[in-house]
């Protein structure tokens, strides 16, 4: 049967190449930090000439950027049933940060090099706030409902305290040369920021 006139059979060339760009950016960043990993190599990763790449990337940054917003998804699937859940549920929150230490044993180096340059770099600072900012929104009015409920007691303000868990999430991960380790600390620092001295239910389940 013949494709409908316009539609591609797979891929472009075009496609392909800017794939092999991303992957290669992916590979060197498994064995280097981000600051090291150079146009060049990007390049010979891909096949391309160094004068190919500027017609898919503008720069370095513009593949940094892409294989952030690539994550993105990834950053907060795991966190759903955390976030619309109620009380301390121990077990929804170590899934919830076991899947964060995953990606980031995974892609540490891209997430750590990407924060560090983000003060001084408008998109990765962009990123990083949408990513922040959606977290903290679904995370205050989690603590919203367990106060209304009776199930936290009274604290700072919800976005407040939201805020400074995901500082500290970002802070512990980025420093971490074994970010799993870290998954029981920070199950335990969470639920006594969020419910103080209540009893903790354990549904690991």
């Amino acid at each position: 049967m013949t494709p409908p006139t316009g539609r591609r059979r797979g891929p472009s060339k075009g496609d392909r190449r800017e794939q092999a760009i991303l992957e290669t950016a992916r590979e060197l960043l498994a064995r280097k930090p981000l600051a090291e990993i150079t146009i060049d190599e990007l390049a010979a990763g891909a096949e391309i000439s160094r004068s190919s790449f500027y017609f898919y990337f503008d720069s370095k940054l513009a593949v940094v950027v892409a294989l952030l917003h690539g994550l993105t998804g990834e950053l907060i699937a795991g966190s759903g049933p955390w976030l619309d859940g109620t009380g301390p549920d121990s077990g929804a929150l170590r899934r919830s940060l076991t899947g964060l230490a995953t990606l980031w044993t995974s892609h540490g180096r891209l997430l750590a090099g990407a924060l560090a340059a983000a003060p001084g770099c408008p998109p990765i600072a962009e990123w990083r706030s949408t990513l922040r900012d959606a977290h903290v929104k679904r995370l205050a009015e989690r603590i919203e409902r367990d106060r209304a409920a009776g199930l936290a007691p009274d604290g700072p303000a919800p976005a407040v305290l939201a805020g400074m868990i995901d500082d500290l999430r970002l802070a512990a991960f980025a420093n971490a040369s074994s970010p799993g380790e870290l998954v029981d600390d920070l199950v335990v620092v969470e639920l006594r920021m969020l419910y103080g001295d209540l009893p903790i239910r354990h549904s690991d389940s």
